[in-house]
């Protein structure tokens, strides 16, 4: 399988073949399709996160996109953080905690740019509001990365297009 292996802090990770990933309890394998490169994901390759240095070699990537049987999912991993692997590979492992589906025709490669950020609008719209159809959504805080994600993603299951409230711009 082919990966981007971190062999020592501070330097570029290589593209090499590795050992596929194997699941253990509570794991899930993961077609990878996208897998960004976050700021974390900087700290633990240049070996100056808070997490300290991280043990290598290592596949980087702490969250991707990818699918588990036919479902799109996003999920994160402790690469980097933790001693294991993570996103930057064709395959990857994750907690099944860790794992959120996504709606279907999600695009995996705007979902793995916005990142975490989106899934936290994703998840506070319909896993803990319970959007339904025909419901309109507020939004305060819009101007933040999360509150600009809920505001577009509202439409999504069916709400109209949301209003959103921004203190710093006041609107």
């Amino acid at each position: 399988m082919r990966a981007a292996e971190l062999r020592e802090p501070g330097r570029p990770p290589a593209v090499t073949d590795r050992e596929e990933p194997v699941c253990g309890p509570g794991e899930v394998l993961i077609e990878v399709l996208a897998a960004p490169i976050t700021p974390l994901d900087l700290l633990c390759a240049t070996g100056t996160s808070y997490f300290g240095r991280p043990a290598t070699p290592y596949v980087p990537g702490v969250q991707g996109v990818g699918t588990v049987g036919d479902r799109t999912v996003w999920f994160a991993t402790p690469a980097g953080m933790t001693p294991g692997d993570g996103s930057m590979a064709e395959r990857a492992v994750a907690r099944a905690e860790d794992v959120v589906a996504l709606p279907e025709g999600a695009d995996p490669v705007a979902v793995a740019a916005l990142g975490l950020s989106a899934v936290a609008a994703h998840m506070a719209l319909t896993w803990r509001g319970g959007l339904v159809p025909g419901e309109r959504v507020i939004v305060l805080g819009a101007g933040g990365v999360v509150g600009e994600a809920a505001v577009r993603l509202a439409p999504a299951p069916g709400a109209p297009p949301g209003v959103a409230g921004d203190r710093k711009r006041g609107v």
